[in-house]
C-alpha cells in the first residue's frame, strides 16, 4: 500500500506531494509513518497548521475514530488523537470517499452544485452525497456504503457471502477473479481486463458489462432517493466505465422515477492526488 500526501494552501492548491510506501498495516507502524511524514512537511513549511486524513471505511469524524476499516484491518482506532499527540496539530479524519466528495464540492467538478452524488469504483464501491449543500455523514459516519446493495439474485459471490451484490460485480479484485478463472490467466491485471473488453474479448466484455449494470443499479438507487443534480463516477476502477456507459445510464434510468428528469452521469478523471486534496 501507499500513503498519498499533499501539502496545500487554504484554497487547496497543491504546494507539495509525496507518495510514501506503507510498510505494514499494524496501527502503530502506520501512525508512525503518517506522523513522520507530517513532521517532515512541518519542517519544510512552518505555516502548516492542520492535518487531514482520509481512509477507507466508516469514520466517526466527530470523535476522529476509525470505526472499522476492512482494508486496513482496523477497528475503533483513534487515529486523529494519535496523530495530534505526535504532531501537536489539529487533526481531522474522514472516509476517503466523503473527503473526495468534499473536494469535488468545493474545488472540482461539482463546485457550486448544492445536490450531487459521487460514486467510486475500484478496490471497493463507495458513495458520497451532498444534499442541500451539505455533505451527508450519517450516524457514526456510516452513510454511503453501497457495496452490498443487491443487484441480482444469482450473481457472483462477494467475500461476505452475498450473491449478486454491487461489490461482487464491481470490486476490481472480484472482477479479476471472474475473468482470470475462465481465461486461465491467473496473472491478469485490471488494466489488461479493461483492454481485453475494449478489444471485444467475450469473457472480459461480459464481466465489464455486468459491472456496468451493477454500477447503473447503484446510481439509479441513489438518484431515486436523493434526486441529485448530477452523479460523478470516479475511483481507480473508473477506466472500465466509458466502455459500458450506455448500460450504466440505461439501468440507472430504469430505476429512477419516470416523471423526474434523467440525472446526468459524469465520469471524473481519477488521481490519488484528488483523494489527498479531499483529506
Amino acid at each position: 500500500g501507499e500513503i498519498n500526501m499533499v501539502r496545500t494552501d487554504l484554497r487547496c492548491t497543491v504546494l507539495d506531494r509525496r507518495t510514501i510506501p506503507l510498510e505494514a498495516l499494524p496501527v502503530d507502524v502506520a501512525v508512525d509513518q503518517i506522523a513522520d511524514a507530517v513532521l517532515a512537511q512541518m519542517a519544510a513549511d512552518p505555516l502548516v497548521a492542520a492535518v487531514g486524513i482520509s481512509l477507507a471505511g466508516p469514520v466517526d469524524r466527530h470523535s476522529a475514530v476509525v470505526t472499522r476499516s476492512a482494508f486496513l484491518g482496523w477497528e475503533n482506532v483513534p487515529v486523529g488523537h494519535l496523530i495530534r499527540e505526535r504532531t501537536g496539530l489539529p487533526t481531522v479524519i474522514e472516509s476517503d470517499v466523503r473527503a473526495l466528495t468534499a473536494a469535488e464540492h468545493w474545488f472540482g467538478a461539482a463546485a457550486g452544485v448544492t445536490d450531487f452524488a459521487l460514486v467510486t469504483v475500484g478496490a471497493g464501491v463507495g458513495c458520497g452525497m451532498v444534499v442541500n449543500d451539505r455533505l451527508v455523514n450519517g450516524h457514526h459516519g456510516g452513510a454511503g456504503h453501497m457495496g452490498h446493495v443487491p443487484v441480482t439474485a444469482s450473481g457472483p459471490l462477494c467475500e461476505s457471502g452475498h450473491r449478486g451484490c454491487a461489490r461482487a460485480y464491481l470490486a476490481s479484485s472480484l472482477m479479476l477473479a471472474q475473468a482470470a478463472g475462465v481465461l486461465r490467466r491467473p496473472d491478469l491485471t485490471y488494466d489488461e481486463l479493461v483492454r481485453l473488453a475494449a478489444q471485444g474479448d467475450k469473457v472480459a466484455a461480459r464481466v465489464v458489462r455486468d459491472a456496468g449494470y451493477a454500477l447503473g443499479t447503484v446510481i439509479g438507487l441513489i438518484a431515486a432517493i436523493s434526486a441529485p443534480r448530477k452523479v460523478l463516477v470516479s475511483g481507480e476502477g473508473v477506466t472500465m466505465v466509458p466502455l459500458v456507459v450506455d448500460v450504466v445510464r440505461q439501468r440507472a434510468r430504469e430505476i429512477q422515477h419516470w416523471a423526474v428528469p434523467e440525472v446526468p452521469i459524469e465520469i471524473a478523471q481519477f488521481d490519488f492526488v484528488e483523494w489527498a486534496r479531499g483529506a
